[in-house]
């Protein structure tokens, strides 16, 4: 699940037909005892996972599915469906081979035949899944998406029951990587049911839990029995609380146990506060400024260079966003970048605008979508000015945002990405690529897309991160968006939770448990 950071609506409404969830009444009935309460910012948009593009979709579907492979305590490759892998020498050949006696949540065999299924129905163009790029390898896959070929003649078979084997066109080294996050579907409920996704009381899963009930505002998930791998706790009550601020609130006074992202300025706070914790991981999510390639003069590589020049990304850090975040003018995380000081790097930015033919100045706008963005943009306006560039702020909430930029109706726009558990190098470049979900309006570069092709074949982690690095070059010397920040990410528990992970963020909840002596909901 990869999509710029979306809270509204995408092109799929909420409460929309077919296979786009329709929320069903919750019910009064009583959370039982053994209940952890969680506060996340949104609504999943599907319980589809091939439909979802909403942050917490991709949440939520790591709770009622269980991907090909997954992700272990560490955030390494672990099994999920499968209980191995390999590939053959010329890195042509990956076999799956599954867990013996696998069942969907109503007590149905889980077999080779199902992950077939869900990879066809993945590849065909009605379906539209927006990850279908991660098949893109798949001997006739990007002809099936393309819906040159029927999704039956893609090199995908299953010739056991407990066997799956992916024939590729060109060796894809981190193909099992690409695994971790496809959720295969149930073939006998879809079958069955027309492809519209069954909802409580008829959900069937495969995850350690499935879903009880669902509503606008909530959504109770109970441990499926048939789970390969059993929750701690065998009852979720998971609420969409939009406001970051209430959602800490609700932990502070008992009515939440665990909440994701709590808001940058209570940060300080919330760490001297008694009877919560909080704590924050390094997270692959990067916030940055889109750059629409169509508009003069941001067509010239000098004016977009400038503008990254000019930008005091430590003030940001420091003023606007509380230390949460790590300031950045590079794609990957680490320690590096230009160290000149700002005024040095005003003066190079003056230059480069000069040279371009700017040197009088310039007009152009940014795009924010509010709240903390606002202020950053107030930030980089006054920045800019000091080079003499004047930018005229206009905001739109999340969806409107991203709206504008799909109609490439801006100059300039604060974007982030969120990629969730995918930490490594090569998950951060390659959503700039051509096809890569956060691709520029206007920018293709074929350098570019050749090193993240290369990157994604390479098997060897070392060689791979090295290759990553030399995409992130091209990107960062074309000025093709600017980086401003890697933002970490933050969980808010409350005293009737247990400790909670120490490498990855608590986003796999069937690993958490309850305080000891805990025994009931407050």
């Amino acid at each position: 699940m990869n999509r710029d950071f979306r809270t509204g609506p995408t092109r799929r409404a909420l409460l929309g037909a077919g296979p786009a969830l329709a929320l069903a009444a919750c019910g009064q009935d009583q959370a039982p005892a053994d209940t952890v309460r969680i506060g996340i910012a949104g609504a999943p948009d599907s319980l589809d996972p091939l439909q979802g593009q909403f942050a917490a979709a991709a949440l939520i579907y790591k709770q009622i599915y269980t991907p090909l492979t997954d992700y272990g305590p560490d955030g390494g490759l672990a099994p999920g469906l499968a209980r191995r892998w390999q590939v053959s020498a010329d890195g042509l050949r990956w076999t799956f081979d599954l867990f013996a006696d696998l069942r969907w949540s109503d007590g149905a065999p889980l077999d080779a035949h199902d992950v077939l299924f869900s990879v066809r129905r993945a590849l065909d163009p009605d379906t539209g899944y927006a990850d279908a790029g991660d098949f893109a390898f798949v001997r006739n896959a990007r002809a099936a998406i393309a819906g040159k070929v029927s999704p039956q003649a893609v090199g995908v078979s299953a010739p056991a029951p407990a066997r799956l084997v992916f024939e590729l066109e060109r060796p894809v080294g981190v193909f099992a990587e690409l695994m971790r996050e496809f959720y295969p579907q149930p073939a006998h409920v879809l079958r069955r049911a027309g492809n519209r996704w069954p909802l409580a009381p008829d959900f069937v899963g495969s995850g350690p839990y499935v879903v009880h009930a669902i509503s606008q505002s909530r959504i109770a998930l109970r441990n499926n029995p048939h789970a390969r791998l059993q929750p701690h706790v065998g009852h979720l009550d998971v609420a969409f609380v939009e406001e970051a601020a209430t959602r800490a609130r609700m932990v502070r006074a008992g009515d939440l146990d665990l909440a994701e992202d709590p808001p940058p300025g209570q940060i300080a706070d919330l760490r001297r506060r008694p009877n919560v914790v909080l704590r924050g991981w390094p997270a692959p999510r990067l916030v940055y400024v889109k750059i629409n390639h169509k508009r003069t003069p941001l067509a010239d590589v000098r004016v977009r260079r400038a503008l990254s020049l000019a930008i005091d990304r430590a003030f940001i850090a420091r003023k606007v966003m509380a230390d949460t975040v790590l300031p950045t003018d590079q794609i990957i995380a680490a320690p590096h970048g230009d160290a000149r000081p700002l005024p040095e790097r005003q003066r190079a930015a003056r230059a480069l605008l000069a040279a371009a033919g700017y040197g009088q100045g310039l007009d152009t706008t940014l795009l924010h979508s509010g709240g903390v963005r606002e202020r950053m943009a107030i930030v980089l306006a006054e920045d800019w000015k000091a080079i003499g560039v004047n930018c005229a702020l206009t905001a739109a909430d999340a969806a409107g945002l991203y709206t504008f930029i799909d109609e490439g109706a801006f100059d300039l726009a604060i974007a982030s990405f969120d990629r969730g558990l995918k930490r490594e190098g090569w998950r951060m470049i390659e959503p700039f690529a051509s096809d890569g979900f956060a691709a520029n309006f206007g920018w293709r570069n074929s350098a570019y897309d050749a090193a993240v092709t290369a990157t994604r074949a390479e098997a060897d982690p070392a060689r791979r991160d090295a290759l990553a690095r030399q995409a992130e070059r091209i990107l960062i010397e074309d000025a093709a968006i600017i980086p401003l920040a890697h933002e970490k990410t933050y969980w808010l528990a409350g005293p009737r939770l247990g400790p909670l992970p120490r490498h990855i963020p608590p986003v796999q909840w069937a690993r958490l448990r309850l305080a000891e002596g805990v025994q009931a909901a407050s």
